[in-house]
């Protein structure tokens, strides 16, 4: 089965400038997917880390949903605080407003609570409301680190629009079909980028986290996937180190 190709694709989707809008250094936010913090990948729940005199924001704007329950099993070390008040549900008509959408996470200093046992980090619990009136439970597990933070802000972003038959190794092979036809060159940066994100999504990283830690567009992966999966009938290609 052979790919056509068309002129959009190649400048639409292989352009430098169209699918890499954020720059490779360090950001003072990263992104989880909706579904790795709901448990639905198989991975360990994410990590949120805290520093001493940081906080650190949890939003779930991108998600659209209001934060309407939220748990922190260790209360000794962390303060909660959110961007509008908290209600029993998103409808809440006694509430003044009910709809927040970010927690915002502060270390403390240690506080004696009798028979609560202390541990190297804790599990901060979230039930999220839809619009549509669906209830979501996420889990995060909370580290507290030392010196100056990594990042200030969680953000979760909605699952991948990536269907789910397609995998990282379908962007592997798309990617090894846009380099058979000259599309891309491994001198690239952005092959570089492709590779730290099929690293990352084959060890078990959620997508959308792994293409934004690698600083590639989610629109890319999917174009890829479907060229990979595309291909999954043709003859093998000679390149095996995609």
């Amino acid at each position: 089965m052979n790919t056509r190709w068309t002129p959009w694709m190649v400048v639409g989707t292989l352009s430098l400038t169209g699918i890499l809008p954020y720059p490779a250094q360090a950001q003072s936010a990263y992104s989880i997917s909706a579904s790795h913090a709901q448990g639905l990948t198989g991975s360990q729940a994410p990590v949120i880390h805290l520093w001493p005199g940081y906080g650190t924001n949890l939003s779930f704007i991108p998600t659209n949903e209001s934060i309407v329950r939220v748990w922190i099993d260790d209360p000794s070390r962390v303060a909660l605080d959110f961007d509008e008040p908290l209600c029993p549900t998103a409808a809440a008509s006694d509430c003044v407003s009910g709809r927040p959408s970010v927690v915002h996470l502060r270390r403390i200093e240690g506080l004696a609570f009798e028979n609560l046992p202390r541990a190297s980090g804790t599990l901060l619990t979230v039930i999220t409301e839809t619009t549509e009136g669906d209830r979501r439970l996420y889990e995060f597990r909370i580290a507290f680190s030392t010196g100056e933070p990594d990042y200030h802000t969680v953000v979760v972003n909605p699952t991948s629009p990536i269907d789910p038959l397609l995998s990282p190794g379908d962007v592997r092979r798309g990617l090894q079909v846009a380099a058979a036809r000259g599309l891309i060159a491994q001198n690239q940066d952005l092959w570089n980028r492709l590779q730290t994100f099929l690293r990352l999504a084959q060890g078990g990283l959620a997508v959308p986290a792994a293409a934004d830690q690698a600083g590639v567009s989610p629109d890319l992966i999917t174009r890829l996937a479907q060229w990979g999966a595309n291909a999954r009938d043709d003859p093998p290609l000679n390149s095996t180190d995609l």
